[in-house]
């Protein structure tokens, strides 16, 4: 399915979820014209082209969630997928995205506070330590404008005991035992409010 393939009542009812995504299908079937049931097969159809899904956002603000981007200009594309594979399961990347450009690799993350933010800029669990790296520059957001829902990985279902999922290890980490950083929410020795 691409962009062409939607039609009106696809657009009507991306728009109600996006206003409020809680709604039943019967009150989305009235106000795009359909049944509960209409509705509920055409948010299915949706839903299983992958064209959209329905999902809780976690307001960032509110919770007071840190963020920052980070520039990566990679050497090679084995390098990129290196780095994909790397951190793939890291509860902190909230997004990566690909770009053509100098820059070639953009990685949005989040942390606690300020403290767990540096960390991630500089320690071995940070983007920037990862191989095959020319250059990188990390952002702190200092706010987000329009809306600051967003969908946030969190803490996993199944926790490490040992290593981070990016091979760091939280309990020889420096700023871990200095209390500076909470360590990584996917291992046994996390110590951060992301439950």
């Amino acid at each position: 399915m691409t962009l062409s393939d939607l039609d009106e009542i696809d657009w009507k009812i991306i728009r109600q979820l996006q206003l409020d995504g809680r709604q039943t299908f019967k009150e989305l079937g009235k106000s795009i014209g359909f049944t509960g049931l209409g509705a509920r097969k055409r948010v299915e159809k949706l839903a299983q082209h992958k064209v959209m899904e329905v999902s809780p956002l976690i307001n960032s603000e509110a919770l007071d969630i840190h963020l920052a981007m980070i520039f990566l200009e990679m050497e090679s594309g084995d390098a990129i997928q290196g780095l994909l594979d790397r951190f793939r399961d890291c509860p902190r990347v909230v997004n990566f995205f690909t770009t053509l450009g100098g820059y070639n690799l953009v990685a949005l993350v989040m942390a606690e506070d300020k403290n767990v933010l540096e960390c991630e800029s500089m320690e071995k669990c940070s983007l920037r330590s990862a191989y095959g790296i020319r250059r990188s520059e990390f952002y702190p957001i200092r706010s987000v404008q329009y809306s600051p829902f967003m969908r946030l990985r969190g803490r996993p279902s199944a926790i490490r005991e040992g290593t981070a999922p990016c091979g760091a290890s939280c309990p020889i980490c420096g700023s871990y035992q200095s209390q500076k950083c909470v360590g990584c929410p996917a291992t046994a020795h996390y110590r951060g409010s992301l439950r």
